[in-house]
């Protein structure tokens, strides 16, 4: 017989425990709810007190505003008083007029509702403005507001009127000027002087009532204010005392709310292993990307110097007009076709975020010289005037990277040369923000851009329409590569275009001035240069070791050397390069970089260790490789070469390179 009592003990200690954790979830629910409801409650006041003060700011802001035009309108009236010229008073009457009809309205917002507006012109060409706009209704309690709205709008009409009077005493005085009449000046000045004398009373009253309006304002917005305190003051302290309550059920359910956090908690940590994962994941294939557009760069390289390099041969052979025509469209198709792939590959290396910009010394004017250079034959084949200016106050030597500032440009000037029939370019380089940064401008004669096109701007393979790249060509690659070039560079592009009244870009960088050494550096650029111009009509003279693995290549530049006058050897890879100069000497090595057995790198080195060792003079080494990346550059003369020059080779190109680094004899 026990059994059954001690069950129904068991079984009412369980009923009493459920009842007292259902007892526990009620009272946790209810004083939930109590706050909740006393939360909902209090933000209603919140509302309603926040839609009062937000009203009542919104009058101060009107009593501000009718203040401050008041004020615009008595200085206009005096300053009208002083003007000669009619229509310079009738500017300034009618600014009166626009004035007084804004403070009507402003006064009808008050008595009966509405927006009031104001304007603040941030510069003096009025193209930048701040414009701010509220809302307000009339409160039945401002009672206050009827006397000052029944006396300012007439107040307001004699204002006009006094100052139609005044402007029609100017119209004699400047009448009584072309007639010379010094006395009826005399009198009429003093009419006048006498006249302005009586209209401050009127602008007294009129300034009077609209500080009342505007200090009452301020004294209702603090009772509001003051208001809203007390009641967050006491809705504190009721909610304390309803925390207090629920504490202890807030500790009971912590436990169960804190293994559901640790369950999330988890769920958050696999999420973000997957996201490290996916973001790892996206790197890699944007790194793929990268270094499948340079390969491809490389490979599209050869067969472009194929072409570009049999294109120049033919060019300089006794040609009929015809295929001399034909050859030019060669060499035009296989230069804009370089251009693209240059351009793809800069814009791969940006979206990979391998894009590097160096901080090295340089001379701008010289940098600018060779941009110079480059634009202006293309645009005086067009009869374009290119016109450069340099401010005097440039610094000679800055920090930066010349290559990425001639890339940029190039771009701009090319762009517009593009888009320009007729007229000129203007490319202007000032300093500016007191010499701490340079900004260059490229304005052009154009055809322009509308609105919509601006739009479209700075987005890769976009143009401004699609007749535009029928009519001009073009793939907008070089917009979007400028405008990531100068980000890169810490600075920001900008343009300014209306259609068919042309465009202007402007960026700027920072003016870090370079040490002294580069003024130097310059000087002996500078005579380096005047030297190559060493007997620039000399013909050639030298014996050139040609170390490259492809036969084209062999033939293309084999043919070069021939035109250019010099003889050579030709070694298949480094290895065998190495074996010739062990044989004879060479003037000049034009190495290729990427080689079976061993490559331009490798045998380079091996070639200055040898020098170094047996004290043998040191022998020009130009890197002639599809590897046209900047860093490639760095990497061949890292490993002891003196130059590098990019395929497709350009036949000017390597004669210049050839004058500058064989021996003169």
């Amino acid at each position: 017989m026990p059994l059954p009592r001690a069950k129904s003990r068991k079984s009412a200690g369980a009923d009493a425990q459920t009842s007292r954790f259902l007892w526990l979830i009620g009272i946790f629910v209810i004083a939930l709810m109590g706050i909740v409801g006393l939360k909902m409650f209090f933000s209603h006041l919140y509302d309603e007190l926040g839609e009062r003060s937000a009203n009542e700011r919104a009058r101060l802001f009107i009593g501000e505003e009718l203040v401050s035009t008041l004020l615009r309108i008595e200085k206009d009236v005096y300053q009208m008083s002083t003007l000669t010229h009619a229509t310079a008073q009738k500017r300034l009457e009618q600014r009166i007029s626009e004035h007084v009809a804004k403070m009507h309205h402003d006064l009808d917002v008050l008595k009966n509702g509405g927006r009031v507006r104001q304007v603040v012109y941030l510069n003096i060409e009025g193209h930048d403005q701040m414009v701010r706009e509220v809302a307000y209704q009339p409160d039945a309690e401002a009672h206050g507001y009827v006397m000052e709205l029944i006396e300012i709008a007439p107040q307001l009409d004699l204002v006009m009127t006094k100052v139609q009077e005044l402007r029609a005493l100017l119209g004699k005085r400047a009448l009584l000027r072309e007639q010379n009449d010094s006395r009826g000046l005399f009198a009429l000045e003093h009419e006048i002087a006498v006249y302005l004398k009586h209209i401050p009373p009127y602008f007294f009253r009129l300034n009077e009532n609209a500080n009342r309006l505007f200090f009452d304002s301020s004294d209702r917005l603090q009772e509001l204010q003051n208001q809203l305190a007390a009641q967050r003051d006491y809705f504190k302290t009721t909610e304390m005392v309803l925390v207090a309550l629920i504490i202890v059920l807030a500790t009971l359910a912590g436990f169960v709310f804190a293994r559901q956090i640790s369950a999330s908690n988890q769920r958050l940590r696999l999420a973000v292993d997957e996201m490290r994962a996916a973001k790892d994941e996206a790197e890699r294939a944007s790194r793929a990307k990268s270094d499948f557009v340079s390969r491809m760069s490389h490979e599209l390289r050869t067969p472009m110097n194929a072409i570009l390099g049999f294109a120049q041969l033919l060019a300089s052979e006794a040609l009929t007009k015809e295929h001399r025509d034909y050859v030019n469209e060669i060499n035009q198709a296989g230069s804009h076709l370089l251009e693209l792939i240059n351009k793809v590959l800069d814009l791969a290396k940006i979206e990979a975020g391998q894009l590097t910009i160096e901080q090295i010394p340089f001379d701008l004017r010289q940098t600018l010289d060779e941009v110079a250079a480059l634009v202006s034959e293309r645009a005086k084949g067009k009869g374009l005037e290119l016109r450069f200016y340099a401010a005097p106050d440039l610094p000679a030597g800055i920090m930066g990277d010349p290559t990425r500032l001639r890339q940029v440009l190039i771009n701009l000037i090319g762009n517009a040369e593009k888009f320009t029939l007729q007229g000129g370019i203007d490319i202007r380089i000032e300093s500016v923000a007191e010499g701490k940064q340079i900004q260059f401008s490229v304005q052009d004669t154009g055809i322009g851009m509308d609105a919509e096109a601006l739009a479209r701007l700075f987005q890769p393979f976009a143009q401004a329409d699609e007749s535009t790249t029928r009519k001009f060509g073009g793939t907008g690659l070089g917009l979007k590569i400028s405008q990531d070039l100068v980000h890169a560079m810490g600075g920001e592009i900008r343009v300014a275009s209306e259609s068919g009244k042309g465009s202007r870009f402007w960026f700027s960088i920072p003016a870090i001035a370079a040490p002294e050494r580069v003024k130097k550096a310059s000087d002996e650029t500078v005579a380096a240069t005047e030297k190559t111009r060493s007997h620039a009509d000399a013909p050639l003279r030298g014996h050139v070791l040609l170390v490259e693995d492809n036969r084209i290549n062999q033939m293309v530049a084999s043919r070069m050397l021939d035109k250019l006058g010099l003889t050579y050897d030709i070694a298949n890879h480094g290895g065998e390069s190495l074996e010739k100069l062990a044989q004879r000497d060479y003037d000049l090595i034009l190495m290729d970089m990427e080689m079976p057995k061993m490559d331009g790198l490798e045998a380079s080195i091996h070639i200055r260790a040898s020098e170094n060792a047996s004290g043998k003079p040191r022998t020009p080494i130009i890197a002639m490789t599809a590897n046209a990346l900047h860093e490639d550059r760095d990497r061949c003369l890292a490993s002891g070469m003196d130059d590098h020059m990019a395929k497709p080779v350009e036949m000017n190109r390597l004669d210049e390179l050839l004058r500058h680094w064989l021996p003169v004899r």
